[in-house]
């Protein structure tokens, strides 16, 4: 939680200890600074204390011209926000290394699973899912473990669930209803809104999908994960130029970022009828297991269809096809064009423009649907 500045400001210059200035506030960290100018060049100076015992946590300065001040000021008040939430956050996992133990051991488990929950190796996924499951045992008031068993849950129903349809599939039902369990233990916990929103979407629940994914990052907009599903739901909206830009920003606050950001980008590049983009990013995604990833391939092909390589899109085309045929669970009488009805329904698109634009590329590319 953030003060107002109509409460801070009215504090401001105030040369009283900035510990009664915190428990004015009810405040546990203060950000002071001062900004000093000399001819066309300003200087910055920021410091975080934290007001209970009066320790300075952080301290920075910056220096930049006057005349890109409007832009220096978003970039400064980023990168303190991104800086001070470090500080906040390291500090309060000091303070929850002093909770009682079963708390510990459930945060414990909880980050051993979260570090399987990206890995598809044969057993990781059922290694993530005991552990978040001995998490949510071990503190039953835990929301971030129920959230960490919806993305197993849905991961599950992604990999293995291929024409299923989604009332019927019994992990996207459960991705779910561990989403909703989470939220009802915790709504203050930005990741838990954001799982939640990103559940919705899967099923296709556009409204509450915008309603939590908007709140989440409001919560916390320095939050990469947060950001880059955020962006990936303005692409589901329509508003793929938008998205383009959350997803920037969220490559910047994790430069290391995970393969899996460029799912999103992908379909916000094609998206934004940059299909050139779209395509060479979908070429990296996509190099050495074509098979194992047939959304990717589908995106491919339409990118190359409407990029007049009709080639190449025919060849991703037919990947597309043998990889589904393989994976596919629904109806044995199903088709090419049942593949790609499927296809399009997993896109979560809502805007009818981008429907049909994507089904126009992948008719370019022989897949009809």
């Amino acid at each position: 939680m953030v003060i107002a500045r109509t409460s801070s400001f009215a504090l401001g210059g105030r040369t009283g200890d900035l510990r009664e200035i915190g428990h004015i506030l009810g405040a546990d960290y203060v950000v002071e600074g001062s900004v000093r100018r000399a001819g066309h060049r300003i200087r910055i100076a920021v410091q975080l204390v934290e007001t209970k015992g009066g320790t300075h946590r952080w301290a920075e300065r910056y220096d930049a011209s006057i005349e890109n001040i409007f832009s220096t000021q978003e970039e400064i008040a980023r990168s303190i926000v991104a800086m001070v939430a470090q500080r906040v956050i390291d500090d309060n996992e000091l303070t929850s290394r002093r909770r009682r133990p079963e708390d510990v051991r459930a945060y414990d488990l909880f980050l051993q699973g979260n570090r399987l929950s990206d890995d598809f190796r044969p057993g990781a996924q059922e290694r993530a899912e005991a552990l978040f499951e001995s998490a949510a045992k071990a503190d039953p008031t835990f929301a971030r473990a129920h959230t960490g068993l919806a993305y197993i849950y849905l991961n599950r129903a992604s990999e293995g669930g291929l024409g299923i349809p989604r009332e019927r599939d019994d992990n996207r039902i459960k991705a779910l209803r561990s989403a909703e369990t989470a939220f009802a233990l915790d709504p203050s916990d930005p990741r838990v809104q954001c799982t939640l929103g990103y559940i919705c979407l899967t099923w296709r629940d556009f409204k509450r999908a915008e309603h939590h994914l908007d709140l989440a990052k409001s919560m916390d907009p320095n939050d990469a994960t947060i950001l880059i599903l955020w962006a990936g739901m303005q692409g589901a909206l329509g508003r793929p130029v938008k998205g383009l830009a959350g997803a920037e920003v969220a490559y910047r606050l994790n430069p290391l970022h995970p393969c899996w950001y460029n799912y999103y980008k992908s379909r916000l590049l094609f998206l934004a009828e940059r299909y050139g983009e779209a395509a060479t990013l979908l070429e990296q995604r996509t190099f050495d297991t074509p098979e194992r990833e047939p959304r990717d391939m589908a995106w491919r092909a339409a990118s190359y269809g409407h990029l007049g390589r009709i080639d190449d899109a025919e060849k991703c085309g037919k990947i597309f096809l043998d990889a589904i045929r393989t994976m596919w669970c629904g109806a044995s009488t199903a088709g090419p064009a049942d593949y790609v009805n499927w296809l399009v329904d997993v896109s979560y698109l809502n805007n009818e423009h981008d429907v049909l634009r994507l089904r126009e590329g992948l008719r370019l590319a022989g897949l009809a649907g």
